[in-house]
Order: structure tokens, then sequence, then C-alpha cells
């Protein structure tokens, strides 16, 4: 059993990664971004294909609109959200539905607070359905 060196006491994993707060606009200018307005859980939701993203994000004001209640993480995360603390999230909405241009794709959603109500598609999604960020 991996412990802390005190009896019994198991330590849990924390896994560290990054997000990031852009406005739309902010988004927009930068030429790692692809954003766009599609349905995710049915909600018209602003989602923003970024590959800086290590995985992929809901923020909290959206999360509220969802039917379903979020499960446990297997590990928790250490989310760097730049500018603002570190936080800790242990949240994730699974299996939520993405719909591009009519075809469906499941997405794994974790709750933090953003600036607007968005999801950050993040390189977990996108290497997962081998989608690319081509830039002209």
């Amino acid at each position: 059993m991996n412990t802390d060196g005190r009896q019994g006491k198991a330590v849990t994993p924390v896994v560290r990664i990054r997000a990031f707060h852009l406005t739309a606009e902010e988004a927009h200018a930068s030429p790692d971004v692809v954003t766009g307005i599609f349905l995710v859980n049915g909600v018209l939701t602003l989602v923003l294909f970024y590959s800086d993203a290590t995985r992929s994000f809901v923020s909290l004001a959206l999360s509220k609109r969802f039917g379903d209640p979020p499960g446990e993480l297997d590990y928790p995360l250490e989310v760097q959200i730049v500018d603002d603390h570190p936080m800790r999230a242990s949240m994730v909405y699974r299996v939520c539905i993405l719909v591009l241009f009519r075809n469906t794709y499941p997405i794994d959603l974790v709750p933090i607070p953003l600036h607007e109500r968005k999801v950050i598609a993040g390189m977990d999604w996108l290497s997962l359905n081998g989608a690319m960020i081509v830039l002209d």
C-alpha cells in the first residue's frame, strides 16, 4: 500500500494540469484556439477547442444546466488556471454529448470556475477523436 509514512494513511495521487481563462474575444484572437457555438448536453454552448488545455472543462455556471450530477474523478486534478491560484478538481461529468455538424461525440467535462458559460475541449478530447487545429 502506498502511504505517506504514517501508519495506514494512503496517499492520493494528484495530477497537475493547466487550463486557461480566455474570454470569447481573447479566444477569437488566439491562433491556437478554434471556437464555435455547439450543443453540449442539449444546451447551445460556446466551445473552445484548445490544444494547450490538458483536459476538457465546463464552466460551473453551465454545468448547473446539466441534468445529471457529476461523478468523481479517479484521481483529483490540480488545475492551474492562468492568473489565478491553483485549484483542486475532483468531479467530472462523464459522457456528455457534444454535437458537431450533426455528429455526436462523447466528452468528459471537469467543472471549474470560468469567466463565461463555456466548454473547453482540450487535448484529451482532441487526441481521442483525431482532431487537429489547422491554422492557415
